[in-house]
């Protein structure tokens, strides 16, 4: 786990930045953690959804120039698990100016300052055939990050041929015990782990 700038005392794009110095890290140091520097995966709830996403598909390629070791190492990430997660600060009843620092850009507003922030911090902007495989988690009944948001983002997904999956916790709110569900909650982690397996065990 990570310890990142975050919010409200922190915003947007200190916490990717943040986690993505790590992800160079662990990459810089795979041979001394014991594993391969080119099968690293994010895995985040809420927020932490969001960082994963954004590791997953926001291009951060090292730059072999720097002075800096760790910023000549990729700060991508081959395979992703996203629970609960924003991925489009820009569709309707998303945005989150506490998150992101600013105020929500307005109607039609395609030029400005917010609005760019909200579009550069949206995890779809990003998204392409080559991103990484994606699992997505989410309850139905979230108060906190609208259920469409994995909805429209696994939908992308599919469009861009790209390895994803959905879990759709029925009745589920926000958090990881999805308060609320009409059913027992599926063992997610265990998913989570297979789907880690199946995508980075190559």
């Amino acid at each position: 786990m990570i310890n990142h700038r975050a919010a409200p005392r922190f915003s947007y794009p200190d916490p990717v930045e943040d986690a993505q110095r790590a992800v160079r890290f662990v990459r810089h140091h795979a041979d001394d953690f014991g594993v391969r520097g080119d099968r690293i995966g994010a895995v985040g709830g809420s927020s932490g959804g969001h960082l994963a996403l954004m590791l997953g598909y926001q291009p951060a390629g090292g730059d072999p120039e720097s002075d800096d070791p760790l910023l000549r190492e990729s700060a991508n990430v081959q395979c992703v698990v996203a629970r609960a997660a924003p991925s489009n600060f820009l569709s309707e009843g998303m945005s989150r100016s506490w998150f992101l620092g600013c105020r929500e850009p307005d109607e039609g507003d395609t030029t400005s300052a917010e609005y760019r922030i909200h579009r550069g911090a949206s995890p779809v902007t990003y998204l392409s055939p080559t991103a990484p495989p994606t699992l997505l988690i989410h309850g139905d009944e979230d108060p906190i990050v609208a259920f469409s948001q994995s909805e429209m983002l696994f939908a992308a997904l599919q469009r861009e041929n790209v390895a994803s999956d959905f879990m759709i916790i029925p009745g589920g709110g926000h958090g990881a015990k999805f308060e609320g569900a009409r059913e027992p909650v599926p063992d997610y982690t265990g998913r989570t782990i297979a789907w880690m397996d199946e995508h980075l065990k190559v």
